[in-house]
């Protein structure tokens, strides 16, 4: 019995270090978002435009979701917060852009887990 409890306390502490080894950092998210980001905008927001902004804009929106990139990275790192348990994060990130109150909003949260993330709840806020 004892040898059992060794070998299960052995491999917990080896599981432990190994989720710890690999929760995926800041960076690790931020490259993650972008990737969600660009992709939500130009399959999403950029086809459900209203009317008169998507006649206005034209084809030009996904080459405007590049050019707002940049910005968007720096928007991303500072409206997202970080609860780190070591084993795992979750990320909680509040996407939008405030010089353009016609866009949406979306809330975030994600699950940082060996060396993926799992987003479980995403919702556009009105």
């Amino acid at each position: 019995m004892k040898l059992s409890v060794l070998l299960g306390a052995i491999v917990l502490a080896i599981a432990t270090a190994a989720l710890v080894v690999t929760n995926p950092g800041p960076d690790a998210y931020a490259s993650y978002v972008h990737e969600q980001a660009k992709t939500l905008l130009t399959d999403e927001v950029c086809t459900e435009l209203p009317a008169g902004i998507g006649e206005l804009l034209g084809s030009q929106c996904d080459e405007m979701v590049q050019s707002l990139m940049p910005e968007l990275d720096n928007l991303i790192r500072a409206r997202t917060h970080r609860l780190n348990f070591a084993i795992g994060s979750v990320y909680r990130t509040s996407l939008g852009l405030p010089n353009f109150p016609m866009l949406p909003e979306y809330r975030i949260e994600t699950l940082g887990i060996l060396n993926r993330f799992i987003t479980y709840n995403m919702s556009q806020v009105s």
